[in-house]
């Protein structure tokens, strides 16, 4: 046999295996999408998990880090979510309520988005467009600050913090999405606002006079449209798994 002829059955046989190796591969990935689909994702078998952890790092890589950043540790000054640090803006970080914010967003435009509640604008002439509530005077949004930084157990003006308190209970309406301990609902999104844990900067007063003042209506992108439904499970496992303390 010529030399030439053997590198060609060679190439032959080489490609042949590979073909083999790739078929081998997709059965494989058909096989965990059947089982994750068909497992309770909040109780998933280990080798379930740990498979679907592996899968959902290359797609979180390639549709969440340009946001989240590559570690998921997410960026304060754009309102871009911790995903690491076990304090979840919707829910308490299980897989299947992580998958339903991958699934269909936040503000996405999509109608199961999570959409249920906005930050108004206080210190515009029309804080809030799905009710009416009254603007707040700079004052007003100082007395807010106050409130919140003493029920945070931080220093400020004793009888600012009073006023402020008053109206967080009353004409702000604060109350009605942060409860009147100002720790939130993760039931509509609705952050805590005395954990030392902040959406939107560092939880210095500008930041909290800001925020109050002018407002946040952040969005998550929906993927229902172009992840399938097993690569957001795969996602939202990989994100699981970052949690830290």
């Amino acid at each position: 046999m010529s030399p030439r002829r053997k590198s060609i059955l060679i190439l032959l046989a080489v490609l042949a295996a590979g073909g083999g190796v790739t078929a081998a591969l997709a059965l494989q990935a058909r096989a965990h999408d059947a089982a994750l689909l068909r497992a309770d994702p909040d109780a998933l078998p280990p080798d379930i998990a740990a498979r679907a952890r592996d899968a959902g790092a290359p797609l979180f890589a390639a549709h969440c880090a340009a946001c989240h950043g590559a570690g998921g540790k997410g960026d304060a000054r754009l309102g871009v979510p911790n995903l690491t640090d076990r304090d979840w803006l919707y829910g308490n970080g299980q897989v299947s309520e992580i998958a339903q914010t991958i699934r269909y967003g936040i503000r996405s435009g999509h109608p199961r988005a999570r959409n249920l509640a906005d930050m108004p604008a206080y210190a515009h002439a029309v804080p809030y467009a799905r009710e009416k509530l009254p603007s707040l005077s700079p004052g007003d949004v100082q007395d807010l600050v106050a409130f919140l930084l003493r029920q945070g157990g931080r220093t400020a003006a004793a009888d600012a913090a009073a006023r402020g308190a008053v109206i967080f209970k009353t004409r702000g309406g604060c109350w009605d999405c942060h409860g009147e301990d100002a720790r939130g609902d993760n039931a509509v999104g609705a952050p805590n606002l005395i954990d030392r844990i902040w959406l939107f900067g560092d939880g210095s007063a500008g930041d909290i006079f800001r925020s109050i003042a002018d407002g946040h209506q952040g969005v998550c992108p929906d993927f229902a449209p172009t992840l399938s439904a097993a690569e957001i499970l795969d996602v939202a496992v990989y994100v699981r798994s970052k949690e830290g303390p």
